[in-house]
């Protein structure tokens, strides 16, 4: 998806968590400065592939156990992806995968072809 291509190179430049879990990603701007491009919201369980390959099964809301998040503070996106079966894949510079399943009534979805 032509949109989501834009956020490769977003850098990760904040990571917040409570009921739910928050990457603001930001790109360098023309002039020097840093420019937030989206911040992504995810409000239900994700797993996270670290930089050492190792998988954590996440859930917003669940406090301390959200610490890999953190991890991702500064890692630049290289990939975004939705699959045909509407789940959601995001890889960084570093090694890091995030990916959301499927959701019938929330999610990302990809726009019907014209």
């Amino acid at each position: 998806m032509k949109d989501l291509e834009a956020l490769v190179g977003g850098r990760v430049e904040d990571t917040s968590y409570d009921d739910r879990v928050r990457l603001r990603l930001g790109a360098a701007s023309g002039d020097g400065g840093s420019g937030v491009v989206a911040e992504l919201v995810l409000e239900t369980e994700f797993r996270l592939r670290d930089v050492d390959g190792e998988y954590h099964e996440m859930c917003p809301g669940t406090g301390s156990a959200l610490a890999p998040v953190l991890d991702l503070f500064g890692q630049a996106v290289t990939r975004v992806d939705v699959g045909a079966d509407g789940s959601f894949v995001v890889d960084f510079d570093a090694g890091s995968l995030l990916w959301v399943g499927a959701d019938a009534e929330f999610g990302v979805r990809r726009a019907p072809s014209a």
